[in-house]
């Protein structure tokens, strides 16, 4: 499935293109889309960083896990999302989260051969490549110098905020109440008084072993 350059042009990667500009990358191979059904992994953990991958169209769920396995966060993310580009260089080229699709998606998928071209033609391709990084890498650096809160219900929400690809939408987070407490430096009944407490301002909801938070913005 070939996509014209109108919706291209729309696209992250593509902003500040003209069309002859596309056409010109065009001609070189197509920028080729392909459906993706409901439920197909898109992206594992660990899997090489090849390719860039644009979802177009859809909403997938991107899942993310501790080293030790204690906990899981999933997140829903809306189109149009460009899936961890930061990982098709450098030291690490390897994914750290699980991407698949929530609903029917369109997905474009520039090998990273084709990106290296793209970079090398296209002063507008490698700018828009280089801010999306460089903003990534901003995001995670000041993740660390936030401000340590005394309220506990303020330590949940960083600890979650903290671990997101967007901070914004609905949040899952699957662990023991033992664990987030560990992780945040309290005990197990400050963690449960205070995840109360949110439930009753209807702000997420607590099952055994899962945090559910429909809207992490209104944290």
């Amino acid at each position: 499935m070939n996509y014209d350059h109108q919706l291209l042009l729309q696209l992250p990667l593509f902003l500040g293109m003209g069309h002859s500009e596309l056409a010109d990358i065009s001609s070189q191979g197509p920028v080729a889309g392909t459906h993706m059904k409901r439920g197909t992994i898109l992206v594992s953990e660990n899997q090489a960083c090849t390719a860039l991958i644009q979802v177009v169209r859809g909403t997938v769920v991107a899942s993310t896990r501790s080293d030790d396995n204690s906990y899981e966060i999933e997140e829903v993310l809306q189109a149009p999302l460009l899936i961890q580009p930061e990982y098709i260089f450098g030291i690490s080229q390897r994914y750290t989260a699980t991407f698949r699709a929530q609903t029917y998606c369109e997905v474009i998928r520039i090998e990273k051969p084709m990106v290296l071209r793209l970079m090398e033609k296209s002063m507008a391709f490698r700018l828009n490549l280089m801010n999306i990084v460089a903003t990534q890498s901003q995001r995670y650096s000041r993740r660390l110098w936030h401000q340590m809160y005394e309220d506990i219900e303020k330590r949940i929400v960083r600890f979650i905020k903290d671990r997101c690809v967007y901070p914004a939408g609905q949040k899952i987070l699957r662990t023991k109440m033992t664990v987030l407490a560990r992780e945040i430096g309290c005990s197990r009944l400050e963690v449960s008084e205070a995840l109360h407490r949110m439930e009753e301002k209807e702000l997420l909801i607590v099952k055994r072993t899962i945090i559910d938070i429909p809207m992490l913005q209104l944290l």
